[in-house]
């Protein structure tokens, strides 16, 4: 096994999480209380609002100014607890030299929960898309503005009539039709070839997107709408239109490359996060496994186990929200908290809680952890509950018995203090941690996997191996969950005491 300190030698150096967050492209907020006061921006928000001081200030007071709709879905997000995306949300801001600028915003809304359910905050994220907005106003103004060809096909003469733009468009005029033919790209002569012959066919409607080169040389994108029409005396004709989207194109593809770029930079996050969360393995008398299941492709939830000094060290984390903030925040907890044991290994569990509690940064949001140790040689041992749901012990073949009074999350008083929670674990018994999410999965009609079904489970499995019982819970949930977007990381860890 290796030595504890290689396992978070990976992790980030001191400060580096607080950086990124500070220098996140996409904006990050938290807001909290009835007056939903700034707890945390990134450098991100600042400039999108304008610099000034924001930390401890009423959103109300920032935010009013940048349209009233800004602060009103804040405002009604935290009143009803129920999440909300704006996309392309305008706002005024003026800028540090005065100037009044126009921008707009895709921005979600994520109520920020306690752990009875009532909301305490908001947590605000998303990305200035001023750009994109304009290239898309510039867009709709070059198509009303000439971007657009309209024609008529006779088909017994075959001759195309262009309206009086399309030399400007295309580089083309009235002609045969193969003098538009001859223009499309070579790739795409069979596409538009079998879509003409199937609306000739058929009767119906044709729309492909296809390239057209036009006589100069340069290459566009065009699309191609027609519909036959029939006339008098058996005159039949296509008439349709064909509109220059080379720049609506452009745009989608490289839309398509930046959605990649995410895409992969959150995969690569996702394999980080997974790196810091140790194997399934054993220590002296003891076995344990975990699970993770975030709600996207990283999530808030960490756990850890760290083999010193002849007995076992052992967390589970639920960083508040979920997502990409909450990844970055769960990977310095978990760095933070791997780091005491090792620094502090001398104190028992309560005292190293503690001083994790009293040098958490209070910009950063909370998190609720499940904190403990255990002799390797006899299954005892103590743990202290912060916020999160009560860890249980499954006797096997004797019950359940959950463990634990409550206590604070780590982030909201660094003052706090916390008593310890003894406890044994017999030979085939086991000590199991588990997030909130698993709880409040909802299924299609709203209802929470609740505690109840969970010690239900448990009851009818605890005499299953580790392996097929955490399987069997993760399994149970996601199909609880099924057809409904999981809105929370789910994980668990499982401690049993073996004769190895």
């Amino acid at each position: 096994m290796p030595h504890p300190k290689t396992q978070t030698r990976g992790a980030f150096k001191p400060g580096e999480v607080r950086r990124l967050l500070e220098n996140s492209p996409g904006f990050l907020a938290v807001v909290r209380g009835d007056t939903l006061t700034f707890e945390l921006v990134n450098r991100a928000f600042v400039d999108l609002v304008g610099a000034r001081e924001l930390i401890g200030k009423p959103a109300k007071q920032i935010l009013s100014g940048l349209g009233l709709s800004f602060f009103d879905e804040l405002e009604r997000v935290y009143t009803t607890g129920q999440p909300a995306i704006g996309r392309g949300a305008p706002l005024t801001v003026q800028t540090e030299s005065g100037v009044i600028e126009r921008r707009y915003i895709d921005v979600v809304y994520q109520p920020i929960t306690g752990d009875e359910g009532i909301t305490e905050g908001v947590f605000l994220q998303g990305q200035d898309v001023t750009h994109q907005k304009r290239t898309e106003e510039w867009l709709r103004l070059a198509l009303q503005g000439g971007r657009i060809a309209a024609w008529e096909r006779d088909l017994t003469t075959d001759f195309v009539t262009w309206s009086d733009n399309a030399r400007d468009l295309l580089g083309i005029s009235s002609g045969p039709a193969s003098m538009f033919a001859r223009c499309v790209h070579p790739e795409d002569r069979e596409i538009h070839r079998e879509a003409l012959r199937q609306a000739l066919k058929d009767e119906l409607p044709y729309d492909l997107t296809i390239r057209f080169q036009k006589p100069n040389g340069s290459m566009i994108w065009i699309a191609h709408r027609a519909e036959v029409q029939h006339g008098p005396e058996g005159f039949h004709k296509l008439a349709g239109i064909t509109v220059d989207i080379t720049e609506q194109v452009l745009a989608d593809i490289k839309l398509r490359q930046r959605e990649e770029r995410y895409r992969r930079d959150l995969e690569a996050a996702a394999s980080v996060q997974r790196s810091l969360l140790p194997r399934d393995g054993a220590a002296g008398n003891l076995r344990y496994r975990g699970f993770l299941q975030p709600s996207n492709f990283i999530g808030g939830d960490a756990f850890n186990v760290i083999e010193h000094d002849g007995r076992l060290s052992f967390f589970l984390i639920d960083v508040c929200g979920h997502g990409a903030a909450a990844a970055l925040v769960s990977v310095a907890a978990h760095r933070s908290v791997s780091e005491a044991i090792i620094k502090d290994r001398g104190l028992p569990p309560e005292k190293i809680v503690e001083r994790i509690c009293q040098n958490w940064p209070d910009d950063l949001p909370y998190f609720t952890m499940i904190f403990g140790q255990i002799e390797l040689a006899t299954g005892t041992g103590s743990l202290i509950q912060a916020g999160h749901p009560h860890p249980l012990i499954l006797r096997r073949g004797n019950g359940i018995i959950p463990l634990g009074t409550g206590g604070l999350p780590i982030g909201i008083d660094s003052t706090a203090s916390y008593e310890p929670v003894p406890f044994a674990l017999n030979v085939g018994d086991a000590l199991l941690m588990y997030s909130d999410g698993i709880t409040e999965a909802e299924n299609p009609l709203g209802e929470c996997f609740s505690e109840e079904r969970l010690l239900t489970l448990l009851d009818q499995w605890r005499d299953r191996s580790s392996e097929a019982l955490l399987k069997g819970l993760a399994d149970q949930v996601l199909r609880w969950s099924s057809g409904t977007d999981v809105s929370d990381d789910i994980s668990a860890l499982l401690i049993e005491h073996v004769l190895l």
